[in-house]
């Protein structure tokens, strides 16, 4: 998972890449630790056309605030370039999983 730290270059990666799931977490976060491997392992098994990124929220506040993070953990789910889906706080893995793949499916013409 690349981290972001810098606005142009988190909306150059969202330009660049059709699928993008942006995952803001904070440095001493607990549950953001723990849900960082099962939301990469989601992306890298299941939707491997999908960009990931992290963008840590103490490093970027400007990037955080860009997009009204204001609370970790947010994934952030963008197809061409708009947001689909926002999931806060209590992440459940497997529901992510179905709004994507529902979304990915439709995007790749399945």
């Amino acid at each position: 998972m690349k981290e972001i730290t810098d606005v142009n270059c988190f909306e150059k990666a969202r330009e660049e890449n059709p699928l993008v799931l942006a995952y803001f977490s904070g440095q001493s976060c607990n549950v953001c630790n723990a849900l960082k491997p099962k939301i990469e392992m989601l992306v890298e098994q299941q939707f491997p056309t999908v960009r990931i990124f992290e963008v840590k929220a103490e490093k970027a506040p400007v990037l955080a605030s860009r997009y009204t993070v204001f609370t970790v953990p947010v994934v952030l789910f963008f197809v061409d370039g708009r947001e689909y889906i926002r999931e806060t706080r209590n992440v459940s893995v497997s529901e992510l999983a179905q709004k994507m793949d529902k979304i990915v499916r439709l995007y790749e013409g399945e």
